[in-house]
């Protein structure tokens, strides 16, 4: 239904395959991208079926009919250009989304509705806008001069013009069943069992591996060189304003800085340093992880009213400039003892994180906790991040919210792309793109990731399910329930790091003491900003008042020493 989101799909996905495919949260790519082709074939039909009864009349040499036929279409333009200059245009599939919305889009439907109306009204009967009546007013008379034209010729020419309103009963016919059959596949989805198509592609099946691979390829932010960077240093983050954890959706909170945990015997705190730490480290890091692994696993297997559905991963993330330079660092499989070698690195260009991820209301909301074990100059180190994928808007939504998928719901969906059948108008140009689109999709291989290709990165750039996202501050209720899951997750890991230290011979005082602080605490950076104004630090401090604020006894309630 929204054709940007099915633009980007198209274009990010199906026929960019020189771009890795981000992995998949709660979702499977291969339906998204089947049905993405399918709408955009809807549409196409629609707009070729318009431009096709405007020039094929003309190719066979019936000139009146292309008049009429053309006219009617203007009519159409003009009506759409009316509608805009009102603002009561009811197809918003072209909005542009973002993440920051001005307070005007975030009024409700109705209320625009009612707006739009009263402006037409207020174009028509009033002086409140004289330049917009103006201009209504052109567009009225440039619709009369259209329609006069049809008329005179197709009185001239009474078989080229009965041709011309057949042709013109073609395109409402044809829009009728492009709206009608939308619907039809929708209900289908509804009751589908599985939404994937019994026969893939090679395109399909090559994203299809790269979104369950366990290497993901990620882009390094831009070289700043010598531009300003005063912005980035008031950010508390270890990652930058931009997170490589590309699918996982927003970043929101990590441990900053890592915990740090020296490997010392239990034993008196008044010995030596060399007497008390271990020469050689008592365990391998992949060992910690398989163990926190299985600690993890076992939350999902208990009863069902208490279950927590994680599921515990390996996930390695790759620069793409190392992997442009360094082509082993992205191999096709990666099996147990490749992955152990990995974890036991120390500084690799391969970045392994145990990934534990638990959706939530059936894929709506995917919370994910990644883990970073580093084991080197005989101290474990321990960071981990989080990152929250939100609920998609509610146009996604809407078929299930109102129950719009039975027969009634064909005939309105039908009708309601008749009424959005003048916006087609001035979006004709993009039959141009669909063959743009389909070439590339014909010519190109299926997987050039592969391929050593100058001058062209591999690094995933877009991610579908994150562009449309909610915004993690923008959360409501579900911020707490979410926040509570991965703080479990987190505390699970913490008690189950503990107990392996102690059955490893080392101290486990002093990571204990750090993990209650860090689960009980605010130390870790929250995706939320936070303004602190009108404080007072040191002796004798005061707090500044605001501008215009009364002087006096008063005045003094809202600061003072400290």
């Amino acid at each position: 239904m929204d054709e940007r989101f099915r633009d980007l799909v198209v274009d990010e996905v199906c026929t960019a395959p020189h771009r890795r495919v981000a992995p998949s949260y709660g979702f499977d790519i291969v339906p998204v991208m089947h049905h993405a082709w399918r709408a955009a074939a809807l549409s196409a039909l629609l707009r070729v079926t318009v431009v096709g009864a405007v020039v094929g009349p003309a190719l066979a040499g019936a000139a009146p009919a292309a008049t009429v036929v053309t006219c009617g279409v203007a009519l159409l333009w003009l009506a759409h250009l009316a509608r805009l200059l009102c603002g009561t245009d009811p197809d918003r599939r072209f909005e542009r989304r973002t993440r920051r919305r001005v307070p005007g889009q975030q009024r409700g439907q109705r209320g625009r509705r009612q707006r739009g109306w009263r402006g037409l009204l207020a174009l028509i009967f009033t002086e409140s806008d004289p330049e917009r009546r103006r201009k209504l007013k052109r567009i009225g008379w440039a619709a009369l001069a259209v329609a006069s034209t049809a008329l005179v010729v197709a009185a001239l020419h009474p078989a080229d013009g009965a041709v011309g309103l057949l042709l013109l009963g073609v395109i409402v016919v044809v829009c009728l069943l492009v709206g009608a059959l939308r619907q039809v596949m929708l209900n289908r989805i509804l009751r589908a069992g599985s939404l994937r198509p019994r026969k893939l592609s090679r395109r399909q099946r090559a994203a299809d591996a790269q979104q369950q691979h366990v290497c993901v390829v990620y882009r390094r932010p831009r070289h700043t060189e010598d531009e300003d960077d005063e912005d980035d240093l008031t950010m508390f983050t270890l990652f930058g304003d931009q997170s490589p954890f590309v699918g996982a959706g927003e970043l929101v909170y990590q441990w900053n800085p890592p915990m740090s945990i020296q490997l010392l015997r239990p034993g008196d705190d008044e010995a030596p340093l060399h007497e008390r730490e271990h020469p050689a480290p008592p365990f391998q890091a992949h060992e910690l992880v398989d163990h926190l692994r299985e600690a993890v696993g076992q939350l999902a297997s208990d009863n069902l009213d208490v279950r927590l559905p994680a599921q515990a991963r390996d996930r390695v993330y790759v620069a793409e400039t190392d992997v442009a330079a360094h082509r082993a660092l992205l191999p096709r499989w990666i099996g147990e003892r490749d992955m152990r070698e990995i974890i036991d690195t120390p500084g690799a260009r391969q970045h392994h994180f145990l990934e534990v991820t638990t959706p939530t209301g059936g894929g709506e909301f995917v919370a994910t906790v990644l883990l970073h074990v580093n084991v080197q100059g005989r101290t474990l180190s321990i960071s981990t991040a989080a990152c929250v994928l939100a609920h998609t808007p509610r146009s996604f939504q809407r078929i299930t919210e109102f129950g719009q998928h039975g027969a009634p719901a064909v005939v309105w969906a039908a009708f309601r792309e008749l009424a959005t059948l003048p916006t087609e108008i001035p979006r004709l140009w993009r039959i141009i793109r669909y063959v743009y689109t389909l070439g590339k999709a014909a010519l190109l291989p299926r997987d050039l990731t592969r391929t050593r290709i100058r001058n062209v990165l591999i690094g995933t750039r877009v991610s579908i399910r994150e562009e449309m996202s909610q915004a993690w501050p923008k959360i409501q209720l579900e911020k707490s329930y979410i926040l509570g899951q991965m703080k479990t997750i987190e505390w699970r890991l913490l008690r189950a790091a503990s107990d392996f230290l102690r059955s490893r011979d080392v101290e486990i005082s002093e990571f204990n003491d750090r993990a209650l602080k860090i689960i009980n605490s605010g130390i870790v950076n929250i995706g939320d900003n936070n303004t602190f104004t009108n404080n007072a630090v040191g002796s004798g401090a005061q707090a500044g008042s605001p501008a215009g604020a009364p002087s006096g006894a008063n005045a003094q309630s809202s600061g003072g020493d400290s």
